[in-house]
């Protein structure tokens, strides 16, 4: 077992077009160090919740504290899919700042494609 900190960011999932998702959708919510311009984030945690229209799009992300670097930026991302296709997506910036006792609960809207 490992002794490494760890810390968690709840939240939620919304959109603003009024329709239920289809069966079987999956909810990507994801964690990312975005610090870096003309590199991929580096991913510090990750959520798939399957059948997501029934699960509900609430998420938690678990990330290692040694993880958090001083100076760089974080951002939560989250896409909807059903059958690999993709239905909504993140399309705005969303900072969180990590490594504080205290995060409150986050809300990540998505844009339909």
């Amino acid at each position: 077992m490992s002794n490494e900190t760890v810390k968690t960011i709840s939240g939620k999932v919304s959109y603003a077009v009024k329709m239920a998702l289809p069966r079987n959708s999956t909810l990507h919510v994801r964690l990312e160090d975005d610090s870096l311009q003309d590199v991929a984030a580096k991913e510090l945690a990750a959520q798939i919740i399957t059948n997501a229209e029934k699960a509900g799009l609430n998420f938690n992300l678990t990330y290692k504290l040694a993880d958090v670097l001083p100076g760089h930026r974080y951002a939560i991302s989250a896409r909807i899919t059903h059958e690999d296709h993709l239905y909504f997506i993140s399309t705005q910036h969303h900072p969180v700042e990590l490594g504080v006792d205290h995060v409150k609960e986050q809300e990540v809207l998505v844009q339909l494609v």
